[in-house]
């Protein structure tokens, strides 16, 4: 698995296609309530333990409601989405971008 992009809050990891997962269609990953990450068009997905795994059917990107560039996520890929984490004083949490 390799580094291949952030989006604020959002680690993106290139990795080999795998099989499995829900077919959606403009599937947000994150921020639903507020600015949501959202993967546009058709793709597979599985969530497991925090970190989201994206197959799209074709070429398409991932958008962050208009405060980050566009991510090209081509087809052929499968990537893993997680949020960045911090520690502090109160514990482990989440980042919010």
């Amino acid at each position: 698995m390799n580094l291949y992009a952030r989006q604020g809050d959002l680690v993106i990891s290139q990795m080999p296609p795998v099989t499995g997962g829900d077919n959606k269609l403009n599937y947000i990953v994150a921020g639903a309530d507020t600015a949501p990450h959202t993967v546009l068009g058709d793709a597979t997905v599985s969530v497991s333990d925090g970190t989201t795994v994206v197959t799209p059917v074709t070429d398409t990107v991932i958008r962050h409601a208009g405060r980050h560039l566009e991510v090209p996520l081509p087809a052929g890929y499968s990537y893993s989405i997680t949020r960045l984490r911090e520690r502090g004083d109160a514990g482990d949490r989440a980042v919010e971008d």
